[in-house]
């Protein structure tokens, strides 16, 4: 019975986490595609790249990073219990947090070493300066969305999995 619950759990997981994680890769092509000194391809092209980005980064992270486990100590101390409110807006802080901060600073990152690189080594600032002002205006707007997702998306996915793996 608890092999089970661990693979919705995991399941659950990974299907936030591609949610999540689309959903960085498009605020972080909106936000870079606004900046008018940004060299980026077509739209269309960029922003798949950045989806397939985001999306594999955040596979990766609810792979190797127990978001969901932190989410089950923090509803544990604060004894919200599902499927309440109080548990979904406290479950769901590591997740929001987590992924988006992950996502949004490697899919940033190799979007400005991919820009940086192209630069003439004499002209080019600081690769680090460079991400750094690239990546901290994707970081709150990442964070809140991430969160709101996950408040809202969170119980649709959880009742999902629940109801088709009886």
């Amino acid at each position: 019975m608890e092999e089970v619950m661990k693979k919705k759990e995991r399941k659950i997981g990974i299907i936030m986490a591609v949610i999540m994680s689309a959903a960085m890769g498009i605020i972080a092509s909106v936000v870079i595609a606004g900046n008018p000194a940004a060299k980026i391809p077509p739209f269309p092209v960029f922003c798949a790249v950045n989806l397939v980005e985001s999306i594999i980064v955040g596979l990766l992270v609810a792979l190797f990073i127990p978001l969901g486990k932190i989410g089950k100590g923090l509803t544990d101390k604060a004894n919200a219990v599902p499927p309440s409110m109080k548990f979904n807006l406290i479950n769901s802080i590591p997740m929001a947090i987590g992924n988006s901060v992950i996502v949004s600073a490697v899919v940033s990152f190799i979007n400005v070493a991919q820009a940086h690189a192209s630069i003439p080594s004499d002209q080019a600032p600081p690769l680090i300066a460079m991400w750094l002002s690239g990546w901290l205006p994707l970081l709150i707007p990442g964070i809140i969305i991430s969160y709101l997702l996950a408040v809202i998306i969170s119980p649709l996915v959880v009742g999902t999995v629940m109801r088709r793996d009886q």
